[in-house]
């Protein structure tokens, strides 16, 4: 099963607990809606769409009174996506500015939520979303910056903890592989047990340790896991012999 196959069927089964291969035809427009509210760059066009189908999902019979209400959660969620934005105080990105100013950086998200453009100016992202992100910044640096370009790529910020050399929480492009993204919390200490490390949201398991070593053995991206801000990789330490 690919990583992003297996995401897929992640997605289906968070919008519905036990659904299984059997339910996965009939409800497929149940969980396509809760996978584009979940894309980090999903486009505000594809968000509207969603919020749509998810409230068409919450008000209809055919479904139990546990998924309606999923799904008017999930529908509140976008709603407050769409209107406050992605970026949050503390987001970092990676920001490169032509033109008649030169700047190559990584900024931090400050209170606002805004960047400061160092020598620039400040640019509020407020309401904006991560696919938004450019064409707000090429609008706002136009004003300063003659013959202004602009490439911005937000990082994901997840966590590596467990039996690393350096846990803690990292900000990475979303095409990092899980592999590099060990290499960078400094690797696995000599009694991690790697081989059981697995992808945790919150208190929900996204990927099994056989899941996850299919995923660096494919070289999967993050993107294409699925991974959003504050899902996490867990590697354990080994257990010794007499446990």
């Amino acid at each position: 099963m690919s990583p992003r196959l297996i995401f897929s069927v992640l997605s289906l089964s968070l919008l519905i607990p036990g659904a299984g291969v059997a339910h996965a035809q009939s409800a497929v427009s149940t969980a396509a809606p809760g996978a584009v509210a979940q894309a980090r760059n999903a486009s505000r066009e594809e968000l509207e769409a969603a919020v749509a189908q998810l409230e068409r999902l919450a008000s209809s019979t055919a479904y139990s009174t546990e998924n309606r209400a999923r799904a008017r959660g999930q529908a509140a969620q976008v709603r407050r996506r769409l209107s406050d934005g992605d970026f949050r105080v503390g987001d970092r990105l990676l920001l490169r500015v032509g033109g008649s100013v030169a700047l190559d950086d990584t900024v931090t998200v400050l209170e606002g939520p805004r960047i400061d453009v160092r020598g620039i100016r400040q640019v509020s992202l407020a309401g904006v979303l991560r696919s938004e992100l450019e064409r707000k910044l090429l609008a706002d640096l136009t004003e300063v910056v003659r013959n202004a370009t602009v490439s911005a790529r937000p990082l994901l910020r997840m966590a590596v903890f467990g039996s690393v050399m350096r846990p803690g929480y990292l900000s990475v492009p979303s095409e990092t592989t899980v592999d590099h993204v060990l290499t960078l919390a400094g690797g696995p200490v000599a009694d991690a047990a790697a081989q059981m490390t697995t992808l945790m949201r919150g208190d929900t398991l996204l990927l099994d340790r056989k899941q996850l070593m299919l995923a660096v053995v494919d070289g999967a991206t993050l993107d294409e896991l699925g991974v959003i801000d504050g899902d996490a990789l867990i590697v354990p330490p080994r257990r010794p012999p007499w446990d």
